[in-house]
């Protein structure tokens, strides 16, 4: 066997064990909240949207959203945890509250429309985006393959939307500052 493909095991006892697990289940809280607050920020802001092309992609964007939520909770079976609902409800409360300051920010820059809430969805993904990418380096260390494969796969398509968010933000950007239009 080649000495680079090598197997490394180390004992832990179960009480270390247990803490390592109940360590990652917070930061699995933290998933939950950052993600339950992006999906309900996009599933508001699609709403707001008359662009077609841009509301139609959010709405997609909304759907796969929905399932990466599904994702952070599958993330605490993995270490035999429970999240916390507190947190999910927690996390669109502050999807609020980004509503919420995008507005604050657009009144103080002079933008009009839901250019601000399409600023806070780049700046809530890659938030998001942050926490599974956390959460996959755990996996990595816990040595629990499965949240390495669900987490890695998250990351990559939350990469490919921050992009297109950010695609979007830009090329409503002067739109919204410049002539006070909706779209």
């Amino acid at each position: 066997m080649d000495k680079a493909m090598q197997t490394i095991l180390i004992e832990l006892d179960k009480e270390t064990r247990s803490k390592q697990l109940d360590r990652a289940k917070a930061w699995f809280d933290n998933v939950l909240l950052t993600q339950a607050s992006y999906r309900k920020l996009l599933e508001d802001t699609v709403e707001k949207i008359e662009e077609p092309h841009i509301k139609q992609y959010l709405a997609e964007m909304a759907g796969q959203e929905q399932k990466h939520e599904e994702k952070a909770r599958e993330l605490f079976s993995l270490i035999d945890r429970e999240p916390s609902d507190v947190r999910q409800l927690l996390g669109e409360v502050m999807g609020k509250a980004r509503q919420a300051l995008g507005d604050f920010i657009a009144v103080a820059g002079g933008a009009r429309g839901p250019w601000q809430d399409l600023h806070q969805l780049y700046l809530s993904n890659y938030n998001s985006m942050g926490a599974f990418a956390v959460a996959e380096q755990l996996g990595l260390a816990l040595g629990i393959p499965r949240i390495v494969d669900i987490t890695f796969a998250v990351v990559a398509e939350k990469s490919t939307s921050q992009l297109l968010l950010q695609e979007c933000v830009l090329e409503m950007s002067s739109m919204s500052i410049l002539y006070k239009e909706d779209f």
